[in-house]
């Protein structure tokens, strides 16, 4: 199998779910520094398009949204299961622990640090969400008004953890702890740490410390050339049976996939993959050869591309 490559940043809350991920299934793997915020020309030149973080590559196939890349690295490496309790509420979790719990806590957590990050970050975030870019009082202003609902969802945890339980699910942990933890983590992530809204859980702490000693493999640095080189040399991998509802789109189809909550880029290409939880195209005119790309069927809408 070539090697699992992983394009990130350290203090990219979704990337420490997706390192976790990895140490979590004892895997080695290679580790690509992209910039926090554009351009990303290395990145972009691989997925057509998308730049959020982090994304996940092997060969030629590339995987954007850590929904598919855990999912992906679940079907590759099944032991031990980030599933160890019921899928669904595992799936539960992870969505209300990526919107309910992490969004509040990233605006109160970049809101405090607003003076100590580059202020094209500020710029960059905003463009993403179709915001006009913010001034240092306004965000001020969003992180106080956020952290009410960030104390509230941290309760929420908490009550998760109240009857003593190691972990969310089962005895052991798995993907809805490593989601729900990425979200907590990015409290300290920044120079101004913001952990003591943590202080009365010490539930909370146990657990995250379990989480934490779960580690993040074996990983060794790679150049982002060498990423682009490897995707060039290789070919995808084969695709499984797809599942197309009613209304969509048949393989074969040129077509544009991007996030339906963020301005960014969409990716088009080949439709060559369509069920209940994934999309992939095959990119056209790609400069790097036969390259797929892969994302989530949820979040993610199938257009057509611009004439």
């Amino acid at each position: 199998m070539p090697d699992i490559i992983l394009h990130h940043y350290d203090f990219s809350p979704f990337a420490e779910k997706i390192r976790l991920v990895l140490g979590f299934k004892g895997l080695s793997w290679r580790s690509v520094v992209i910039p926090s915020f554009m351009p990303k020309p290395d990145l972009v030149a691989l997925t057509g398009g998308y730049r959020n973080t982090p994304v996940l590559q092997i060969g030629a196939d590339v995987y954007c949204d850590t929904r598919v890349i855990a999912r992906t690295i679940e079907r590759l490496h099944p032991t031990p299961t980030l599933f160890p309790g019921d899928a669904g509420m595992t799936a539960a979790i992870e969505a209300w622990a990526e919107r309910d719990l992490f969004w509040p806590v990233a605006r109160y957590v970049s809101g405090i640090n607003a003076e100590r990050m580059p202020a094209e970050l500020h710029v960059d975030r905003a463009a993403m969400l179709g915001k006009r870019s913010p001034s240092l009082p306004r965000l001020k202003a969003v992180a106080e008004r956020s952290l009410g609902v960030v104390q509230a969802q941290i309760f929420q945890v908490d009550a998760m953890l109240a009857d003593g339980r190691p972990y969310l699910l089962a005895d052991g942990p798995g993907l809805a702890d490593i989601a729900v933890y990425h979200g907590l983590w990015f409290l300290d992530a920044l120079p101004i740490d913001c952990s003591e809204q943590l202080k009365p859980y010490p539930n909370i702490r146990a657990w995250m410390a379990r989480i934490a000693a779960i580690g993040h493999g074996q990983s060794t640095d790679m150049t982002a050339r060498a990423a682009l080189d490897s995707a060039a040399v290789a070919s995808p991998a084969p695709v499984g049976a797809s599942h197309p509802a009613d209304y969509d789109p048949p393989l074969g189809t040129h077509v544009a996939i991007g996030p339906e909550n963020y301005r960014t880029d969409a990716v088009e290409g080949e439709l060559v993959l369509l069920d209940r939880d994934e999309i992939a195209v095959r990119r056209l005119d790609c400069p790097l050869g036969d390259v797929v790309v892969h994302f989530p069927r949820v979040g993610y809408g199938i257009g057509m591309p611009a004439a």
